[in-house]
């Protein structure tokens, strides 16, 4: 699954056959860089500066990943690898950029990592079932993980990192989360039922 993630003047699109990220140039919508990136990454994410990607190297259902790469978006460089989970896939940063939120499928829990310093803080949060993708609302306070093999979305507390009260159920096999701007509602595709969930 290619996934992009954006910085004006460029986005970085993950190719998971053939590993890679390539960087696009958004005013001639041109590829201006290819840069190898582990096994079959997925999930990518801008720092709100610009200055780096985070990239999760999910690897493969026989050798899953438990990595993350921090690209240096100046030089188009991996210049941190941070390890976190199995086979991490969804990414999302803080609106300050001061963390990172990885879903670790195969772990079914959620890693932090502190960008100042490229580690991991605290312990590992526990979701639901092979969680695949993660938002954060805008005012950074919460994170919507998508459960795969659960059926349902765990909501973060991002102040304590823990899960507030019960996942809430979705369609059959939920894959993608995104919030609205205003923070008001998610959104849910549900792969089985090719429908979308419409969270309050």
């Amino acid at each position: 699954m290619d996934s992009p993630a954006g910085a004006a003047p460029f986005v970085y699109v993950t190719n998971s056959v053939s590993n890679t990220v390539s960087v696009i140039d958004t005013a001639t919508n041109t590829v201006v860089a290819t840069i190898p990136a582990g096994v079959e990454p997925a999930g990518v994410a801008v720092t709100p500066d610009g200055k780096h990607a985070y990239l999760a190297n999910q690897g493969t259902l026989s050798v899953p990943g438990t990595t993350v790469l921090v690209i240096d978006m100046t030089t188009n460089t991996v210049v941190a690898t941070v390890g976190v989970g199995n086979f991490p896939s969804g990414v999302a940063i803080t609106p300050g950029g001061t963390h990172v939120y990885v879903v670790n499928g195969f772990s079914n829990n959620v890693s932090v990592i502190d960008t100042a310093s490229n580690t991991v803080v605290g312990t590992p949060i526990p979701v639901g079932k092979f969680p695949q993708s993660v938002a954060l609302t805008p005012d950074g306070t919460h994170g919507f993980v998508v459960n795969e093999f659960s059926n349902n979305v765990s909501v973060i507390d991002t102040a304590s990192n823990t899960m507030v009260g019960i996942p809430i159920p979705v369609g059959n096999f939920p894959i993608g989360v995104a919030i609205t701007p205003n923070g008001t509602h998610g959104y849910v595709t549900n792969f089985d039922d090719n429908n979308v969930s419409v969270i309050d």
